[in-house]
């Protein structure tokens, strides 16, 4: 149903005038994970700045000094900053996060500031079954009172998986119906396992990255790989790409490391053309992958990559999320790692009322919050039950990027 054109069209019309300077004032529209890393990164400069002034014992005790809160802080600076503040695919999977924006909106809508956000969940389906979400509660309250929740179509429209309304990026790409696989570009590729076309298809996908090296690479010497700045003084190495054009990637390089939203953002935001290979089935039995998958390509459509990808089916088909198991209730055995950014793609959209290492390790299954019970992470309630609600969504944003008419738009 389009909740994130709807967003870009708002955004775009209006006009937010100081009733002093009779200018525009300030507005940023802005996805979740980039407003996430942003107000870490913010609390972290801040929290740098006292540990700097007063040293490694110096202790806050925020209840008596509210001033000196972090998040508190922040919010205020952004108050300063932004009248409207729209963000796209908002949701809440972690519960730091969860505390975290509880505070941080409360504080942002005290002073005023209107905030227009789509997601995936209604408001009070929002961290449905995370861990202490009892403490998150009052923010929902929060939400009810100073936002509008309008409600797009009968399910969650904009290619999420809803019943009701037509996919317009379906429509873009000339494949309308899901699961439908006539109608792709030179720019998706099977490569079933076994199939001799699977074999034409890498061929091909080789063909045309050196097609690309060919146009735009002034010198034939041995390619050192490119680092490229991270947040918090990380880098991402990349081995294969030509110029900043197009880099070429295995899924497994991408997705079974512990690399993040910042990491994916780094990528998009230098290379103009992004190729995937191998992309296997994903289901909720390994939800790290498909998490990162997911975050991977919400951070290229949001940078307007256009997109070059192998897998094992059509992308319908690549996202399996009906696997259902039990969360058992004993303590935690084993430690996982926390993907560190990566976050789930949060059906309504609300308004107010006036180091990563490129290294792979497939072979681990890894929980998404904190812990694993038998094998099962905890998050499966929260964050992981979120992954059904961003497949279709995916899929509809893998079509449109590998269509000729969103590669036409950007050669244009």
């Amino acid at each position: 149903t389009g909740k994130s054109l709807l967003l870009n069209n708002f955004f775009n019309n209006a006009h937010i005038i100081s009733t002093a300077s009779k200018t525009n004032k300030k507005k940023r529209r802005i996805h979740f994970h980039s407003f996430l890393q942003e107000i870490h990164t913010r609390i972290h400069t801040y929290n740098t700045s006292l540990l700097h002034a007063h040293g490694r014992s110096f202790h806050i005790n925020t209840a008596q000094h509210p001033s000196l809160n972090p998040i508190l802080t922040i919010a205020k600076q952004l108050s300063n900053e932004t009248t409207l503040l729209c963000i796209d695919e908002f949701q809440v999977t972690d519960v730091a996060d969860a505390m975290m924006l509880s505070q941080f909106f409360g504080e942002v809508w005290r002073r005023g500031v209107v905030v227009v956000a789509t997601s995936n969940r209604r408001p009070r389906d929002l961290y449905e079954g995370g861990v202490n979400r009892e403490y998150f509660l009052p923010f929902l309250d929060l939400l009810e009172r100073f936002c509008l929740v309008h409600h797009l179509s009968d399910g969650v429209g904009d290619g999420d998986g809803g019943s009701g309304g037509k996919d317009y990026r379906r429509i873009r790409s000339g494949v309308d119906l899901p699961g439908n696989g006539s109608g792709f570009s030179e720019h998706y590729y099977l490569t079933r396992e076994g199939n001799e076309e699977g074999e034409k298809s890498s061929l091909k996908m080789d063909r045309l990255f050196q097609s690309f090296g060919g146009e735009h690479d002034s010198q034939h010497q041995p390619q050192q790989p490119l680092v490229l700045p991270v947040h918090f003084q990380r880098t991402i190495s990349i081995p294969r790409y030509h110029s900043n054009v197009i880099a070429s990637f295995a899924f497994d390089e991408l997705c079974t490391t512990e690399l993040g939203s910042s990491d994916y953002q780094a990528i998009a935001n230098h290379f103009r053309i992004v190729m995937i290979r191998d992309v296997p089935v994903l289901t909720l039995r390994h939800p790290d992958r498909a998490r990162r998958f997911i975050t991977l390509i919400d951070e290229l459509y949001e940078a307007g990559c256009c997109l070059i990808i192998s897998a094992v089916d059509v992308p319908d088909r690549l996202f399996v999320g009906k696997e259902t198991t039990t969360v058992a209730t004993t303590t935690p055995t084993t430690s996982a790692s926390l993907d560190r950014e990566s976050h789930s793609d949060g059906a309504s959209t609300s308004s107010d009322d006036p180091g990563g290492s490129m290294g792979t390790n497939s072979g681990d299954v890894l929980a998404i919050d904190v812990a694993q019970v038998q094998g099962t992470a905890v998050s499966e309630l929260a964050s992981v039950k979120e992954l059904s609600f961003a497949f279709n969504r995916a899929a509809s944003r893998i079509l449109e990027m590998c269509s000729e008419a969103w590669w036409e738009e950007r050669r244009a």
